[in-house]
């Protein structure tokens, strides 16, 4: 006798899974890693050696250079399964990345227009340029949304051009959005901070800005800018934080904000990023923003947050420092300037392992993106098979009810009759027995658990995506150790005037700060 089957829980699809689209990628130069490939024996599936050190990777295929100098291009897929690993290890430390060279400046086309799209019942007016909207509380001139837009226009122009491969892109509707507050008290009635000039808002995917930070001053009617009191580095802050809204659940919080210290260093001026001009902008702007001189006699040494314990810190921990001026300066002077020691000082300063490290990031994180993706579908369509199954075990029972029923009913009959017979009753006052039942009903076939899940025996868990970025962060690394790592940055930046002093942060373990449960699927249960 089959039993029926329960099933009482549902498993749902989880929530707030990241999904992007791979950045177009235009190949100039080749960069190697710090520590090239040495010969070695190489195998195919069938057999055949040959002896030689990697000297490129393409795609689906290697270049085996020779002990005689002579390149060898060899398909990936016909090598030997220890050497597909070992070329994939060489891959993910960043061997091969061909990077862009970089831009010796960056300015979009100043053709456009800043138009007014409307004014809505709220008092607002909205303006707008090729990719940016504009929400004022009051009516300003279009040639002084123009003017700011520089700022906007300009670093989502810089930003999508850089090497580095980031492919920002605005949001659904085209336009990035830009809050703009005439009175400063409205901005913090937003949700500006106190103290501060500009925030980026990443629920609402707004900018917040006080106009008296763009050095707005009005005069009766007549609003104007002063430049004298207009900084635009904050501004490019946050909107290096905007256009890169896709990538900030990917990547850790060092470099979000260290990318768009980065970004704010660059000498700009009339939508233009300099990068000519770039070791002066950071000697400018570590002055400016964190009283550090560089090239000076008798400086200091200044502290920076050893890259180990500075790739560690949390979203968490970094926003809990900013209550202390002196902390949230040591993190942001960090991060800024271990952001440009990868670009600019690190290997043959060409970027290549920063670029393979925001490509590994993005790649290992959609892999498991994709893995989660993939189980609660699993996980979904066994549990519907467990319904239909619970279902034709339900009906199966009552079918296995009416046949026994028959079955006893029939016996019961069989049993008169034969008595019937003994006693010599008469064949016209026999029973009529009728037909024999059927045959039983057939038991319904339980749903084989997919592969996917009977993996995982457990039933669920946790997917770290944090992993994703640990993973990604050898490409930094290479063959070095955080101790080298160190060496190396303070070598660099000695030659560059800066001397500096590891200071230790205290970091919780990432695990978990960006971890997604997999529930278990619904156990049948008698």
């Amino acid at each position: 006798m089959a039993m029926a089957i329960g099933l009482n829980n549902s498993f749902g699809m989880l929530k707030g899974l990241i999904t992007w689209m791979a950045a177009a990628t235009v190949f100039c130069t080749v960069a190697e890693a710090q520590d090239a490939p040495e010969n070695r024996i190489w195998t195919s599936r069938d057999g055949r050696t040959l002896e030689g050190r990697l000297s490129d990777l393409g795609d689906g295929e290697v270049e085996v250079r020779l002990k005689t100098g002579k390149p060898v291009r060899v398909r990936l897929d016909l090598l030997s399964a220890p050497d597909q690993s070992y070329v994939n290890e060489w891959r993910d430390l960043g061997f091969g990345i061909k990077v862009a060279r970089w831009p010796q400046e960056l300015r979009p086309m100043l053709n456009f227009t800043a138009r007014e799209l409307e004014r809505n019942p709220n008092g607002e007016c909205v303006y707008a340029t090729p990719n940016f909207r504009y929400i004022c509380d009051a009516p300003l001139a279009a040639s002084l949304i123009k003017e700011y837009a520089l700022a906007f226009e300009g670093t989502y122009y810089a930003i999508k051009n850089l090497p580095l491969q980031l492919d920002p892109k605005p949001p659904g509707n085209g336009h990035f959005v830009v809050r703009l507050f005439r009175n400063h008290e409205d901005y913090l009635k937003a949700g500006g901070p106190e103290g501060s000039s500009g925030v980026y808002v990443v629920k609402t995917r707004e900018i917040l800005v006080p106009m008296d930070s763009l050095g707005v001053r009005t005069v009766g009617r007549r609003v104007a800018i002063d430049h004298r009191s207009y900084d635009a580095g904050t501004l490019i802050h946050e909107i290096t934080h905007q256009v890169m809204h896709d990538w900030l659940n990917v990547l850790p919080v060092w470099f979000v904000e260290g990318i768009a210290e980065y970004m704010a260093a660059v000498p700009f001026e009339d939508a233009r990023f300099d990068f000519r001009r770039m070791d002066e902008g950071l000697n400018q702007y570590l002055e400016s923003a964190y009283q550090v001189q560089r090239k000076a006699k008798g400086t200091t040494p200044v502290d920076m947050i050893a890259p180990e314990d500075l790739m560690a810190l949390t979203h968490q921990q970094w926003a809990s420092a900013l209550s202390s001026p002196g902390a949230a300066s040591l993190n942001y002077r960090s991060a800024l300037l271990l952001v440009y020691y990868l670009i600019h000082l690190d290997g043959k300063g060409d970027g290549s392992s920063i670029v393979a490290y925001l490509r590994q990031a993005w790649m290992k994180q959609g892999e498991m993106e994709h893995f989660v993706r993939e189980y609660n579908e699993a996980v979904n369509r066994y549990n519907a098979s467990l319904a239909s199954y619970n279902d034709s075990v339900h009906r199966y029972n009552q079918e296995l009810v009416e046949f026994r029923d028959s079955v006893e009913s029939y016996n019961h009959k069989v049993r008169i009759f034969n008595g019937q017979l003994r006693r010599g009753v008469p064949e016209q006052d026999l029973i009529d027995v009728g037909d024999e039942p059927g045959m039983p009903p057939e038991p319904p076939m339980k749903p084989e658990l997919p592969r996917i899940l009977a993996e995982r025996p457990d039933g669920g868990g946790v997917v770290d995506l944090s992993r994703a970025e640990l993973e990604a962060r050898r490409a930094i690394y290479r063959s070095r150790n955080p101790s080298q790592l160190w060496s190396d940055l303070e070598k660099a930046f000695a030659g560059q005037g800066l001397q500096l002093q590891p200071v230790q942060a205290e970091v919780l373990s990432p695990q978990g700060n960006r971890a997604i449960p997999l529930v278990p699927p619904t156990r049948e249960t008698p």
